[in-house]
């Protein structure tokens, strides 16, 4: 996430950047495309990458075919939003086109990349490299390896775990994920390795699931319904609204009985006092506001989208690809 900073002394007077697509400000897959193999050597700060084969129209390839100076073989494929395991797919049938490809078949390649049809790709690897004579590599030593990414805006839970089965199967497959966001009239991209830590996912999403505290306060979860909220309450808890933005969409879960509504948040950010204390609540109008006849239960939650969620949390997000199975199942 991004946040814009107040350079007054009012450290407190800061808001998070509005996220956008590339759809959203006109970008093709192909624009991204022509971003990135143009700088390649930004996005793995630990490898350098030279850019060797750029996708053509109606053709199956990648979208991206690098080298690093050890002459393994870097696949990417491109999207324009979010990451699916289709996409792992994709990228490892490419894996298997072009990961037997010998020293001839990747000068091809490149030659059609450079539009040089003398270009020589063993010449132009030393030189990008800066190898001298006796540091270049030989024709066999090209492609003995290959690594796998796609380059993603924003992962879904089960790309995630499938890329953390493959890697634990010795599989060199990873993901960069990247945001886009809106400030002013001016558009910014940012790109981040995936790196997985235990219990966490290195995605952000649209979609969240917030608990109406019922265990403590059977009012909060009255006052959401009555008033098409979402809320939380107390330091340390309401924080977590200051998340939201306009166009997301929060699932208000009640412990022990499961998702009893679902809205629109609206972005506009408000407070209240609560049990006495000022500003103690934070809150979010809900527009589209859902009050469910049914209710979805956690272990309904878990067969719909087949997978686990932090319930004791006061808020965590989903993908889009689970908020959209537990709407359809209401609908």
């Amino acid at each position: 996430m991004l946040y814009q900073l107040n350079q007054n002394r009012d450290k407190e007077q800061y808001h998070r950047v509005k996220r956008v697509t590339l759809a959203d400000i006109g970008w093709k897959e192909l624009d991204l495309q022509n971003l990135l193999s143009k700088n390649l050597f930004d996005l793995i700060s630990s490898t350098d990458l030279m850019t060797i084969f750029n996708e053509r129209p109606m053709q199956e390839e990648p979208d991206i075919l690098a080298l690093d100076k050890e002459g393994d073989l870097y696949i990417f494929e491109l999207k324009r939003w979010s990451g699916y395991t289709e996409n792992l797919l994709q990228v490892l049938r490419y894996g298997q086109l072009f990961g037997n490809s010998d020293y001839d078949e990747l000068n091809e390649l490149y030659k059609k990349y450079e539009k040089q049809p003398h270009a020589d790709l063993l010449s132009a690897h030393m030189s990008y490299f800066s190898l001298d004579g006796n540091g270049g590599l030989k024709k066999s030593e090209f492609n003995r390896k290959q690594h796998f990414l796609v380059v993603v805006n924003g992962l879904d839970q089960k790309t995630v775990e499938a890329i953390l089965y493959w890697k634990k199967n010795g599989l060199n497959i990873d993901a960069i994920i990247y945001w886009v966001f809106s400030i002013g009239d001016e558009y910014f991209i940012e790109f981040n390795m995936y790196s997985p830590t235990e219990n966490l996912l290195e995605y952000e999403t649209n979609h969240y699931v917030l608990n109406t505290n019922y265990s403590n306060n059977q009012q909060h979860t009255d006052d959401m319904l009555r008033e098409h909220k979402a809320a939380a309450y107390y330091p340390g808890w309401r924080e977590k609204i200051q998340k939201l933005q306009k166009g997301d969409t929060v699932f208000l879960y009640k412990s022990g009985t499961g998702i009893i509504a679902y809205g629109v948040a609206d972005g506009k950010l408000q407070k209240a006092d609560c049990d006495g204390y000022p500003d103690y609540e934070y809150y979010m109008n809900l527009n589209k506001f859902v009050v469910l006849k049914n209710p979805i239960s956690a272990s309904q939650m878990k067969e719909i989208t087949n997978q686990g969620f932090p319930f004791r949390t006061t808020m965590f997000s989903i993908s889009e690809e689970a908020a959209k199975r537990l709407i359809n199942t209401v609908k």
